[in-house]
């Protein structure tokens, strides 16, 4: 199959690739306005989670818990007219188009003695008129052990209104619309009062979502920047970075186009597209890049008489030939790492895996029809002789060449130490504690997490969960025994570290019950009392502890803890409280969003480690077809295993939690690695067709490669530790790993790989298909006996292919080379020296015939010279290749060496009939 067959109408027809991509990006960029941002912490929840129909089961029974909390304080806070205006704060919430249902102590119902009475109601409806009216409503909200950090700050000094607004679990919320309605309350009030905090998942989805939209563009400008920087002392050519940044640009445009088309909303993990496409693509486009200029070199090499048009087109043929392939390959593949993360079944990782995967073979499609076309209308057409990497750069590459020709001779020294580090790498790995707190989406200077800590303090603990009490028959949970045993089991939650409160129907009971005269604050005994002390409080006072059938109760538990482990041996304690104290007609489970969050972070790294099999298991197959061996796949794939292996064990090293959006950290490095991989061992193979020796073929790999490698990588490296700077920790930790997993990616590719593929014999898919063989090589080759056309293209791929002038000494006699030589195309002349010293012409050697088979087997030295009389196509095969062989194509060594026998015993016949 012709390459030019599959991308020749692309070199054709440069302007209509052109108009085709305007075309398919104008169409997807009027989808961009339709697209949609979600930051919230249901989109970090599994949907498969077996917790989450638990926490629809309580949403649909008790409501919704998602609240807002509004800390009001003020000096001046206990007098009439401030308690006036806190009223009015109160009611104007309330008035909100989603508000379900807005608490304080406005509505909350209090009971207490008054003088020897039982007086209950809300302490501020009506609000107080005289100072002593005020202090005394004052002294009982303080002495409700229901009231103290729930509606009253424990000091007195501040008020609190709860507002409850949807779940996102029964469907979609609008956030940002929540929090600007409440912001635009406040804003009437903050003159009023001295300060008035605000937290709750509206506000920090809403402001989450800001500070995302707000740090795309400078993040991503930044990384052009040092792309640029990079890119031009490494090769001294606009249109180096010019290119990337087009490609970068255009594949976002299409990928949140395709967001907007699709309803798949944008999170955090999407926001780094253009950073990750940036960074993938522009890998692809330096590859495009260098292959152009090696196109240049050779056109000119070849003629020097051609034309600027000439020289580009050349150019541009020897590129597509070149990268086309290898770039469809790198692409699919990388796609292929992204779309595992599509079968996460949390919502975020998912939606991130669709865009991703589509957005790494959108930017691999852009590339293929946008660089030929680009380098037709932009293209140089001088080659880069005069424009050198800098002359550091070039000394870094000399020295990392050096450095590998040791590891090549004694690889125990490095490879030794590598594997030491890879085993404390798995070690640490396994150190690493799963997290999904939404609060880590943003940094302590944030201005919300700043009001987090302060709101914590002053109420003894902001975060909370629920206790389901399912008692399995109506008016069952008003039982004086079942609020007898709910009742200890808040008081035992009560005592678990980090709680600060445990509150039910079972505790507002015992409250009346020891200001109704009781000396013990205990749940009442007897079915009257609790039907009288439940008339002392309004519905809206137990709705959210109790169902109207009193068949399902609540315990709500007030914590102080945020950090995932913490919280689920929380849960594990509760848990373990409910099975010691139910009997066995009350059943009981822990709930809550938070929980549910904290459930689904105990199964990510299972879940994701089986998505990682599947695409280790996905990329072995690839690499295997790619480069036409099992054995090949492996020691292509094991490389890239490295590198997520150790970006888990750095993070273990250094304690950061792995949690649902870092987990594409893991994806993302193998990605890089899988790109790097194949494109290095592209160079390696094309190396191999002129140098006989693999070490030294390795070794000018890295010589040729490893200035703009190096480069690329530092510069992409240092764009991703600049988003440390973010506001948002998800962001801030992505750049941390991923800049350190490029330059792990940077050793492994530059030492390792080149290390195996000199042990191992690579034939790539691409040059299989490039490759051409003519038909009278298969017919009539002695070497090529009893072998089919894929067996002929590996072994003509696996050895050095020479090129020869008329008059071009292709062997010297006397030397000790250790191959032999096949003739694929032209003739020669085989001579030797007479005892005059003068060369004879003794035969020649056409099409089909060998030449140095006791050299390659015996390692004798060469009996005769040959020379070139035509302009010959050769290939040369010696022992290292046919080791190499014997590992990944044995078949095709043992067929090699049995023909080897064949010439020469038919060579021994000729002789023999000769000397008869």
């Amino acid at each position: 199959m012709d390459i030019y067959r599959i991308f020749g109408p692309i070199l054709r027809h440069p302007l209509l690739c052109l108009l085709g991509l305007l075309i398919v990006t104008t169409a997807f960029a009027v989808g961009v306005p339709r697209m949609t941002v979600d930051t919230s912490i249901q989109s970090l929840i599994s949907n498969n989670d077996p917790h989450r129909e638990t926490y629809i089961d309580f949403i649909e029974l008790f409501g919704s818990d998602r609240t807002t909390i509004l800390l009001v304080e003020d000096k001046d806070l206990w007098t009439t007219e401030k308690l006036q205006e806190f009223e009015n704060f109160h009611y104007d919430l309330g008035d909100m188009a989603d508000t379900l249902k807005v608490e304080s102590l406005i509505t909350a119902s209090d009971v207490h003695d008054e003088g020897g009475d039982i007086a209950s109601g809300a302490l501020l409806d009506p609000i107080p008129e005289t100072p002593e009216e005020v202090q005394q409503a004052r002294d009982y909200a303080l002495k409700n052990p229901f009231f103290k950090g729930q509606y009253i700050a424990p000091d007195g000094r501040g008020l609190v209104v709860v507002l409850t607004t949807p779940s996102y679990i029964l469907g979609t919320v609008d956030d940002i619309g929540i929090n600007d309605e409440v912001e635009n309350i406040v804003k009437d009030y903050r003159e009023k009062f001295d300060r008035i905090t605000v937290i709750g998942g509206a506000r920090l989805n809403s402001e989450t979502t800001d500070v995302l939209i707000a740090e795309m563009p400078p993040m991503f400008g930044f990384l052009i920047v040092m792309l640029i920087c990079g890119l031009w002392i490494s090769t001294k050519r606009p249109q180096a970075f010019i290119l990337p940044i087009i490609t970068a640009v255009l594949s976002t445009v299409v990928t949140f186009g395709f967001l907007g088309w699709t309803g798949i909303p944008l999170n955090m993990l999407g926001s780094l597209a253009p950073v990750i496409l940036l960074a993938l693509g522009s890998t692809e486009d330096m590859h495009f890049f260098a292959s152009y200029m090696e196109g240049l070199r050779k056109a000119h090499g070849e003629k020097s008489d051609l034309s600027r048009r000439d020289y580009i087109n050349a150019a541009r043929r020897y590129m597509i030939k070149h990268v086309g392939l290898p770039t469809v390959l790198t692409a699919g593949t990388s796609a292929l790492g992204f779309a595992v993360s599509a079968i996460s079944d949390v919502p975020a990782i998912r939606d991130f895996g669709i865009m991703a995967s589509f957005a790494i073979f959108a930017n691999g499609v852009i590339t293929i029809l946008l660089a030929p076309s680009f380098y037709h209308y932009f293209g140089d057409s001088k080659h880069q002789k005069n424009r050198r990497p800098h002359k550091y750069l070039r000394l870094v590459s000399y020295k990392m060449a050096r450095a590998f020709d040791r590891i090549y001779k004694r690889p125990i020294l490095f490879v030794g130490p590598f594997a030491v580090v890879c085993a404390l790498g798995i070690g640490a790995a396994t150190q690493v504690e799963v997290s999904n707190n939404p609060l880590d989406a943003l940094t302590d200077s944030h201005p919300f997490i700043q009001d987090y800590r302060f709101s914590e303090d002053r109420l003894g603990g902001l975060e909370g969960l629920a206790v389901l009490i399912d008692s399995q028959r109506d008016q069952h949970v008003r039982d004086p025994e079942a609020l007898r045993i709910m009742f200890e089991i808040s008081k035992e939650i009560d005592k678990l570290p980090g709680v600060t409160m445990a509150t039910s129907l079972a505790g507002q009971l015992a409250h009346i019950n020891h200001v109704w005269g009781n000396p013990e604050t205990i749940p009442p005994e007897t079915a009257d009392q609790v039907d009288q002390f439940l008339m002392m409080l309004q519905r809206s006072d137990i709705e959210s502890y109790v169902t109207r059938d009193f068949r399902y109760a609540t315990i709500k538990v007030k914590h102080t803890i945020s950090d995932t482990k913490e919280l689920l041996a929380l849960i594990g304690q509760i848990q373990a409280i409910l099975d010691e104290k139910l009997p066995p007609w009350l059943v009981g489970d822990v709930t809550g969003e938070s929980p549910l969050a904290a459930y689904t972070a105990t199964s990510l790294i299972s879940s994701q480690m089986f998505s990682l099999l599947f695409l280790v298991g996905s990329i072995y197959v690839v690499m295997s077809m790619i480069f036409s061996s099992l054995k090949a796949g492996l020691g292509a794939t094991l490389p890239n295993i490295c590198v997520p292996i150790l970006t888990l064990g750095l993070m273990g090293a250094i304690g950061l939690p792995m949690n649902p959006p870092l987990i594409i950290v893991i994806v993302v490095s193998i990605g890089i690695a899988v790109d790097d991989t194949i494109h290095m061992l592209s160079s390696y193979k094309e190396s191999c067709r002129h140098i006989a020796n693999p070490r030294f073929a390795a070794r000018h790999t890295i010589r040729s490669e490893a200035a703009a490698v190096l480069t690329t990588t530092f510069a992409l490296a240092l764009a991703f530790y600049s988003q440390t700077v973010s506001s948002l920790y998800y962001t801030q930790v992505f750049g941390l790993l991923m800049g350190t997993a490029l330059l792990m990616a940077l050793v492994i590719d530059l030492f390792i790989t080149p290390l195996l593929m000199t042990r191992l014999n690579f034939v790539g898919i691409f040059d299989l298909v490039i490759q051409r063989i003519p038909k009278k090589m298969l017919n009539s080759f002695p070497l090529f006996k009893d072998m089919g056309q894929r067996q002929v293209r590996d072994l003509i791929l696996s050895s050095v292919q020479r090129y020869a002038d008329p008059g071009e000494r292709i062997i010297v006699a006397g030397k000790s080379d250790k191959s032999m030589m096949l003739l694929l195309e032209g003739k020669a002349g085989v001579y030797i020296k007479t005892d005059t010293g003068e060369e004879k012409r003794i035969s020649e050697m056409v099409e089909g015939d060998t030449v140095g088979e006791m050299s390659l087997l015996a390692g004798t030295p060469r009996s005769a010279s040959v020379i070139a009389e035509e302009k010959c196509w050769l290939v040369e095969v010696d022992q290292d290749i046919l080791k190499r062989m014997q590992l990944t194509n044995p078949f095709l060594s043992s067929r090699v060496y049995h023909n080897i026998g064949r010439i020469l015993s038919d060579r021994l016949l000729q002789a023999n009939e000769r000397k008869k």
